[in-house]
């Protein structure tokens, strides 16, 4: 007779209630009141306030339950693809000039098979413990300095990415040292230095307005438009002697340097995928979930994040070859451009112009998905120091968006590059929660055999890899 565990309840709903309402408010997140009254979990309910202020700052804090439409499997699908899709796609073309097509196709699908691997290490403890925040499956396994660490690194990770977004916006409309903007592009009679409304600052406060509207929605069902749109214009972004293998002349000459130009390379790709902080929010929202639901919606986002990318990729070395730039927005000025198309200036600035206002538009719909697990963190934390549930009302949630929006732009307006920065962001904070986390989950899960714990310990030494490579390469 079997004595494993009756796992079938997993086919079912993760969270039922005689409605099955959204378990992820639309101010929030995580179980909101409705669940918390009917649950049998400690840990759901909600602490009573302790005096009349407590009890005044929970009711500005919190909103009374409301049913909301939760969302589809195509909708979560294109927020996970959203998530994924970055500014790392810019980095994508060097990445296959160095490794060839066939290397680089390799490369993107063997990353993509590994995080849906991660992902699904990460929804097996979800599942059993029916905690529905990274965070909270990490304090469960892990304790409480698990719980912690996570709630740093989505947060600080977030926030950096965020900020690379709005620099890399700003940049794409007015130029930096590396490539012209769009603004000079079109307008090439305007004076060399800008007017002040389009300096640096200025430039980063339009785009930071530019930016506010998109975060309005307070659904992820609402914000699943918007990543169709974002999808839309990544593939736009793709930019001929063709080379299917890998050029070893291309990372140097000696055997040393080309090691360590390889090895600079491949995090490019391997941290492209890095969106495991984006999970827990989709399971809550998901309609009906089930685990085979999820993982569809997951592997789904693996193929179009894939083939985004290796379009992009493929498209930036036939047109540039092995003259592309780590950034590829550096190749992208309508001298050098209409050298390639012979000699014509007006498809040049055509190609360019489209190709940097749908980078622009993809920066700007990158926001809502980023964000919002930064917020749910933020506001979870908020929850347990009010004592309340993490269901925001109007005026707290819109509160607590748009002064995360005026910190990130403080943080942008500082820092004159955001490159170095976010790539120690990226290789610590992407890392931690894209391969490290994932793989401690996969060591203390009770049903893995020994293949399972040796992705788990392959994940820990692939982040512990890519941590150090990309410390030291910032």
């Amino acid at each position: 007779m079997s004595t494993s565990p009756d796992y079938r309840w997993l086919e079912e709903p993760l969270l039922q209630t005689p409605v099955q309402p959204r378990q992820q408010a639309a101010y929030g997140s995580g179980r909101g009141k409705q669940l918390a009254a009917g649950s049998h979990d400690p840990e759901a309910a909600v602490a009573a306030p302790l005096d009349g202020s407590w009890r005044l700052a929970t009711e500005v804090f919190e909103e009374p339950p409301v049913q909301y439409k939760q969302s589809s499997l195509w909708d979560t699908t294109v927020n996970l693809t959203n998530a994924i899709l970055g500014a790392g796609m810019l980095a994508f073309p060097r990445a296959y000039a160095g490794l060839g097509i066939l290397g680089g196709g390799a490369m993107t699908v063997a990353v993509a098979v590994m995080t849906y691997a991660s992902i699904a290490v990460m929804l097996r403890p979800t599942e059993r413990t029916r905690k529905l925040t990274y965070a909270a499956v990490m304090e469960h396994e892990w304790g409480r300095w698990a719980g912690v660490a996570v709630r740093f690194s989505i947060v600080v990770g977030s926030a950096g990415f965020l900020v690379l977004y709005l620099i890399v916006l700003a940049d794409l409309l007015v130029g930096s040292e590396d490539y012209s903007g769009i603004i000079p592009d079109l307008w090439p009679q305007l004076p060399d230095p800008l007017p002040w409304y389009l300096g640096r600052t200025a430039m980063l406060t339009w785009a930071t307005l530019l930016v506010a509207p998109a975060l309005c929605p307070k659904t992820l069902g609402g914000v699943a438009p918007i990543s169709i749109f974002k999808i839309a214009c990544s593939f736009l972004c793709k930019l001929p002697d063709i080379r299917l293998l890998p050029d070893p002349s291309f990372f140097g000459d000696g055997l040393w340097e080309r090691l360590k130009n390889v090895v600079a390379v491949i995090p490019v790709i391997m941290t492209a995928f890095v969106c495991q902080m984006s999970i827990h929010p989709l399971v809550s929202d998901l309609r009906d979930y089930t685990p085979r639901r999820m993982r569809t919606a997951v592997g789904w986002s693996m193929v179009l994040s894939g083939t985004t990318y290796a379009t992009i990729g493929v498209s930036g070395f036939m047109v540039f070859g092995r003259a592309v730039q780590g950034d590829v927005l550096s190749n992208l000025n309508i001298d050098d451009v209409a050298a390639i198309m012979g000699g014509n200036v007006g498809a040049a600035m055509a190609f360019v112009a489209t190709v940097k206002v749908a980078m622009a538009i993809s920066m700007v719909l990158s926001f809502p998905i980023t964000i919002w697990p930064m917020r749910e963190d933020i506001i979870e934390m908020l929850a347990h120091s009010l004592g309340s549930s993490t269901q925001l009302s109007p005026a707290a949630y819109y509160t607590l968006t748009y002064t995360s929006l005026l910190v990130i732009y403080l943080v942008a307006v500082v820092i004159q590059s955001a490159y170095s920065v976010v790539g120690i962001v990226g290789a610590t904070c992407g890392t931690t929660m894209g391969f490290m986390f994932p793989g401690m989950l996969a060591l203390r899960d009770p049903q893995g055999g020994a293949a399972y714990k040796a992705f788990g310990w392959g994940l820990l030494a692939a982040g512990t890899v890519l941590f150090a490579v990309g410390v030291t390469a910032s």
